[in-house]
């Protein structure tokens, strides 16, 4: 049983350690420790734009490894996500996370959440725009990250009768918000459990049994609390899903299940079903970063109503980003002059 464990978590990773090191050639700070407490779990890399822009929006990625490796952040999907929001301007920041062998759900999700309070709390340092933090992640990592796109407002929650602390209170930043404003998931094991015409496959289930602690039979209501169809509702973050006709590890349809449930509610989601297997398709990551910056942009025009504007302002795109024109003077969209 154990080799077969040991095979499916190669299947889940084998896309993403075909590369040792594609981002050499952009600037980075490796190995900060997000939650101060020196586990190898609680470390993260940051990747630079090679540009001249001082501060720049940020996309998480979450490796995929069944939850089951805390040190994989050396090969997340580095040549294809990686690559793809370097070049499109983003900071790229590939953190580890606590395995399921080093502590049970919700301690992946706490992790991640602590992530990005870190990310915002030293954003001044690290040249990071807190105005937008987007996270992708594959497989196991895509299930975190779609769970990050539907648990920005929750702290607690219960499901019958079990609770969980969603929100965690890791780190040394619990002062900032660890909400995102976009979400992706590639080929993302979304639900942990069976639905009607879409079961999990057997051989995941022992994974998933060890990142809950339990099986399903003993406590449904734990497995409901980590499964992203339980904190569906019209305040999720806009998620966009990725799932390939040929995935043999988890069903697209739990994609699919997911996406028409968050279109049902109201959400702004997209979902991308292609013919490839249970990987990131790199065909698709230019559609990633399209839904990304279409969430930035509208982002940054909702917030046109704090910048005091006459009726002679206009707004304008230069460099991807969006600035109020007034006379011969721009401003940033907080109404901060700029040359």
């Amino acid at each position: 049983m154990r080799k077969l464990f040991l095979f499916i978590a190669a299947l889940l990773t084998v896309g993403a350690m075909a590369q040792s090191d594609p981002l050499a050639a952009y600037s980075s700070q490796k190995n900060i420790d997000y939650v101060g407490d020196g586990h190898i779990g609680h470390k993260l890399d940051i990747y630079y734009p090679n540009d001249e822009q001082a501060i720049h929006p940020v996309i998480i990625h979450i490796y995929g490894s069944a939850w089951s490796n805390n040190n994989m952040k050396g090969s997340a999907d580095l040549k294809t996500v990686g690559v793809a929001a370097l070049e499109a301007g983003y900071i790229f920041v590939a953190p580890n996370h606590r395995s399921a062998s080093d502590a049970i759900f919700p301690a992946q999700i706490n992790d991640i959440k602590a992530v990005v309070r870190y990310l915002r709390g030293n954003a001044q340092t690290l040249g990071i725009d807190a105005s937008f933090i987007a996270v992708s992640g594959f497989s196991s990592g895509g299930h975190l990250a779609a769970l990050m796109g539907v648990t920005g407002n929750v702290s607690m929650c219960t499901v019958g009768s079990e609770t969980i602390d969603v929100k965690g209170d890791i780190g040394n930043y619990t002062d900032q918000s660890s909400s995102v404003d976009a979400a992706c998931s590639w080929s993302g094991f979304v639900e942990l459990r069976n639905q009607s015409g879409c079961n999990i496959q057997d051989n995941i289930v022992p994974f998933i049994e060890s990142l809950m602690g339990c099986t399903y039979e003993s406590k449904p209501d734990k497995w409901a609390l980590a499964s992203v169809n339980t904190y569906v509702a019209a305040t999720n973050a806009p998620t966009i899903l990725f799932h390939g006709s040929g995935d043999l590890l988890c069903p697209a349809c739990v994609s699919e299940n997911f996406y028409n449930n968050l279109r049902g509610v109201g959400v702004d989601c997209e979902y991308e079903y292609h013919s490839g297997n249970h990987a990131v398709n790199a065909d698709y990551t230019d559609e990633m970063i399209a839904f990304f910056n279409r969430i930035k942009l509208a982002k940054q025009t909702e917030g046109l109503h704090h910048v005091a504007a006459d009726a002679k302002a206009e707004k304008i795109l230069r460099d991807g980003q969006l600035y109020i024109l007034r006379g011969e003077k721009t401003y940033t969209l907080q109404g901060q002059e700029i040359q």
